[in-house]
């Protein structure tokens, strides 16, 4: 008789619990379509590979490599609909179901002025794309966004050679198991993403032109960043002075040292801030007041109710209802992104109104900071 092997029998469970997941599931739509954007612009979207050869990855001997995924204003687009993830995401599929974003996959830059830059880093498991909602909307209202994958924090990295990144089974054990061993890890990620930014701001002038026509507007960057992103965001923009802004979405502020500090860092050269925060992370709202130059809004959601998931799990009610064998399918078979529909509630929030509120509150924002540097 025939062996099985490690991995067709965890692949024959998985394949079944999956399928018996799927079946029991809620009928699911054909097709669901993100929020449209609201600014004047057409938006374009394309994906582009950096490698900073005087670094390794975080684990492995390789040189630094990750992704970034640019959001733009673009010429007038055709079509008001199209794949969601492209180049991440197989198909754009997500649960088996077809999902829309707005951008145009490499539409033409708007030919016209010069656009402020936004440089986003997304949450711990996350990836360049999770966000796409936002960096959507931030797009078509001028900016140039560059959403950044983080090797061995994303969940799933898809390099444009087609190979593929995804965290260490190791890390993943005791990243949910050792308290110690999680901050650790957190400051190597912490030094890691702020190596990615400071390379892209030691090379901004060829980013600027090789791919946007030289047409960032180098005088206006924000740092924006959700969870741990959005320590990355603070921890470097109130030190380095080509920042102009941060948006800090619902950053936690730990009680262990993380890269070189506790809590918030001093904002000593009193950085125009924006920290928005759920209702999980309000322990440090107090403190956040008293930092200079800082606005503090909270909202009435939970923590993961700023990422794209919080939109397709109130029209993907299979996202609920995932097993753990479900996403090790996922994981182990590098199809793609994990899609944890963990702590996104909106409370009393509508679906609409929330995606709404979000994203009107930090453009206007950043509108206002603007005004201040024009």
């Amino acid at each position: 008789m025939k062996k099985f092997s490690f991995k067709q029998f965890v692949g024959t469970v998985s394949g079944v619990l999956l399928l018996s997941s799927t079946i029991l599931s809620t009928a699911e739509p054909i097709e669901v379509v993100l929020p449209a954007p609201t600014g004047t612009f057409s938006v374009g979207t394309k994906a582009f590979e950096l490698c900073d050869c005087s670094r390794t990855q975080l684990r492995g001997s390789g040189k630094r490599r990750w992704m970034v995924q640019a959001w733009y204003p673009a010429e007038h687009v055709q079509d008001s609909t199209f794949d969601y993830m492209p180049e991440t995401l197989p198909n754009s599929l997500v649960n088996g179901v077809k999902v829309r974003a707005h951008a145009q996959p490499n539409a033409a830059l708007k030919k016209d002025g010069r656009f402020p830059l936004i440089i986003f880093q997304h949450g711990f498991g996350e990836v360049r794309q999770s966000y796409t909602i936002l960096c959507e909307e931030l797009a078509s209202h001028g900016f140039i966004v560059l959403s950044l994958d983080q090797p061995y924090n994303a969940s799933f990295i898809r390099f444009s050679s087609g190979d593929h990144c995804v965290p260490t089974a190791y890390d993943i054990w005791k990243l949910t198991n050792d308290r110690e061993y999680r901050y650790s890890f957190f400051d190597e990620c912490m030094k890691e993403s702020i190596g990615d930014i400071l390379y892209i701001l030691s090379h901004l002038t060829t980013i600027t032109s090789k791919y946007f026509n030289s047409q960032i507007q180098t005088n206006f960057i924000t740092l924006i960043g959700h969870s741990f992103g959005g320590n990355v965001a603070h921890t470097l923009g109130f030190k380095n002075p080509l920042i102009k802004a941060i948006v800090d979405i619902d950053s936690k502020v730990t009680e262990k040292e993380i890269y070189g500090h506790i809590g918030v860092p001093e904002n000593n050269i009193k950085k125009p801030v924006l920290f928005i925060r759920s209702n999980q992370y309000q322990d440090d709202v107090k403190n956040l007041r008293s930092v200079p130059n800082a606005n503090v809004i909270d909202f009435n959601v939970q923590h993961s109710a700023f990422r794209d998931i919080a939109y397709l799990v109130n029209y993907i009610p299979s996202l609920r209802n995932q097993t753990f064998f479900a996403k090790l399918w996922n994981w182990f078979w590098l199809k793609g992104p994990l899609f944890d529909p963990v702590d996104t509630s909106i409370e009393n929030y509508s679906v609409a109104n929330w995606f709404s509120t979000y994203r009107s509150t930090i453009t206007s924002w950043l509108s206002n900071q603007q005004k201040t540097v024009s």
